[in-house]
């Protein structure tokens, strides 16, 4: 079988057998690949030190003719983040590794988007944004200017709620005030990489993106497990 070229940006690495990896890629013209790195454990292979995670990679394998394929070459291409966002940009290949299942032809540009957002904005801000991207990406967001519930425009100047994991407007329901300022501020962050939140906004912020994850069954990383209550 002809072997395949691609970028790449590892999701996960698993131990096989005594000296091999499975590796699970996102690549931006095959979508998730999962190929098997032989030997990569072994003190001598040139796959020791490359598949790390953090870094954009280019791959050569071979694809397997019913299920997976083989790695045969992998170089790095340079780091998505710095030193300082090493923990939360982990958190993301995480969430990415929920998201984007094997054979979905997605995944590699939104998680590189959501790695740019982590690197670009202040910290809290940066983390909750790029779990925003994310999420919104894979299609469990609506927008910030109409009701989840119902689809219709909400005016700029007008108070929203959040309820079961969804932006509503008034006419759906009542739910934890979501006010047109923090709408502007969640916005500006998505935007541009000189807008704060207040502490109280960031930490509603927060608690929205862990109630989406919840709802759709993905395990929250550390951050957002105190702020997102399981539903009753």
């Amino acid at each position: 079988m002809a072997e395949l070229m691609d970028q790449a940006l590892l999701l996960r690495r698993i131990p096989y057998s005594e000296t091999s990896l499975i590796c699970h890629f996102l690549t931006p013209a095959h979508g998730r690949v999962t190929l098997m790195a032989r030997g990569a454990r072994g003190a001598k292979s040139p796959f020791r030190a490359t598949l790390a995670p953090l870094y954009r990679l280019h791959i050569r394998w071979r694809p397997g003719r019913s299920g997976m394929g083989t790695l045969l070459d992998a170089g790095r291409a340079g780091m998505l983040v710095d030193e300082a966002h090493m923990f939360d940009a982990l958190q993301l290949l995480a969430i990415a590794s929920q998201l984007f299942q094997e054979g979905d032809p997605h995944g590699f540009s939104e998680l590189s988007d959501a790695m740019t957002l982590l690197a670009s904005r202040h910290q809290d801000e940066g983390l909750c944004a790029a779990f925003w991207l994310l999420l919104d990406r894979a299609g469990l967001l609506g927008d910030l200017l109409h009701c989840w519930q119902c689809g219709e425009a909400v005016a700029d100047a007008a108070l929203m709620a959040w309820k079961g994991a969804q932006l509503i407007c008034s006419d759906c329901g009542e739910g934890g005030a979501v006010s047109p300022g923090m709408r502007k501020g969640i916005a500006g962050v998505m935007r541009q990489g000189n807008v704060r939140l207040s502490a109280r906004d960031l930490q509603h912020w927060r608690m929205m993106i862990g109630q989406v994850m919840r709802e759709h069954g993905m395990k929250l990383p550390e951050g957002f497990r105190q702020l997102s209550p399981q539903s009753k």
